[in-house]
């Protein structure tokens, strides 16, 4: 009893607090939908709640999402429902510390994964959705690691997602002073801007998209 409380503890203290978290993004400057983060901690088992909707080059698209962590951030479960004007998708992946199995939008059959090399903990991030990028700066805080084995939901792929040794972009304006940059260069440039106390991103930049995702604050 008492390692699991302990573990509850830890992962208490390194994780944006429970609660739900409203976000706006933009592509070149234009709105195109709103994405929510419910965040809920029940004896260092997080959960994560999606919901998204956006039109996209006159496309309406919604999706729904739940993300469990163990107590250590990393990620045990993963189901996805996606709609879009031709297709209703369900994902998911079910995760061990050095495996995955994922049934993917575009797969047939369901797909065996395993850790990259050089890399030691799984993240699972849907490209568009939120949940993925919202736990990385926490996760990777906690596991003091710079790659990681990045699994697509939708396509059930693994590949390595590592941080960026670029220097720190231009802090941007409107964000609180304090955050500090999450920075990745392969494979995809993004940048994820966050609260050092509470580990929670209040904007994730995509500069190849000219995207970003913005936390509404109260």
């Amino acid at each position: 009893m008492l390692p699991l409380i302990l573990a509850a503890a830890a992962t208490a203290a390194n994780f944006p607090p429970a609660g739900s978290y409203r976000y706006t993004a933009s592509m070149a400057g234009t709105p195109i939908g709103s994405w929510a983060v419910t965040v809920t901690n029940n004896a260092g088992v997080v959960e994560l709640d999606e919901s998204s909707t956006a039109s996209v080059a006159g496309m309406q698209l919604s999706a729904s999402s739940a993300l469990l962590l163990g107590p250590d951030l990393a990620p045990t479960r993963y189901d996805g429902h996606y709609r879009t004007p031709s297709q209703n998708p369900n994902v998911s992946v079910t995760l061990t510390p050095t495996s995955a199995t994922a049934v993917g939008a575009l797969t047939t059959a369901p797909q065996q994964l395993v850790l990259n090399p050089n890399t030691h903990h799984f993240v699972v991030i849907e490209p568009g959705l939120l949940s993925g990028l919202f736990v990385l700066p926490a996760q990777l805080n906690s596991w003091k690691e710079s790659n990681v084995t990045w699994i697509t939901p939708a396509t059930a792929q693994a590949q390595s997602l590592s941080t960026s040794a670029a220097p720190a972009p231009a802090h941007p304006a409107g964000i609180p002073s304090q955050d500090v940059p999450l920075s990745f260069d392969r494979p995809l440039q993004l940048t994820i801007w966050y609260d050092p106390a509470t580990f929670v991103p209040d904007e994730i930049d995509v500069p190849s998209q000219g995207a970003v995702l913005t936390r509404l604050r109260s």
